[in-house]
């Protein structure tokens, strides 16, 4: 639990503190190839030249920087669904589907898989989501939906190539934590407990 925390507060921190253009966070384990993040950097690529092109400025006649821009790229693995629903144990496609609805419920629809530690933003929409992220556990990326949501930033949901890692702490004792969080977070927004500041 310890290290998890300490961890999202890394990636928190790095987020806040990074001067590039792009920033990604992956998770350790290489689950997911660091090639693919060109997939996720052409997505963004992409968006931010449709912005260029309807006009929108920043209020002066320089052209739009990619890092002003504020974006977010998710990598997905939902392409991989079915596959995984044939060869996974029974109770992880539980914990899997059962995941699934109570994200849709506290976060609403957009990003079919928000569980994949792959993500791409422009430091623009770093700078807003990571300064009001307050989850430090399992639903820290339903979080980041929700704020995308909230501060109208266009979500990018990219397929990437993916292999399950052995050693996986998810299991049916983290659905009482993972239940806890989306409903404190809900909460937490929704009454105007939790600011958010932009």
């Amino acid at each position: 639990m310890g290290r998890e925390k300490q961890y999202e507060n890394i990636v928190k921190q790095g987020m806040l503190h990074s001067r590039g253009e792009l920033l990604l966070m992956l998770d350790a384990d290489g689950a997911t190839r660091v090639s693919d993040l060109e997939k996720l950097e052409n997505q963004i690529h992409a968006v931010v030249t449709k912005e260029r092109k309807s006009g929108h400025s920043s209020g002066s006649d320089a052209p739009l920087k990619i890092s002003d821009v504020p974006v977010a790229a998710f990598g997905s693995r939902a392409h991989l669904e079915e596959k995984a629903l044939a060869t996974r144990k029974w109770y992880r496609n539980f914990l899997m589907k059962g995941f699934h609805m109570v994200v849709l419920l506290a976060a609403g629809p957009g990003i079919r898989d928000t569980q994949c530690g792959f993500k791409m933003f422009t430091r623009a929409a770093a700078r807003k989501l990571f300064l009001n992220t307050r989850l430090k556990r399992w639903c820290f990326d339903v979080e980041l939906v929700y704020l995308c949501k909230w501060f109208s930033i266009p979500m990018i949901e990219v397929s990437v190539k993916w292999c399950e890692i052995p050693g996986s702490k998810v299991n049916l004792l983290s659905i009482p934590n993972m239940l806890w969080e989306l409903a404190l977070m809900s909460v937490g927004y929704r009454t105007g407990m939790w600011k958010i500041y932009t």
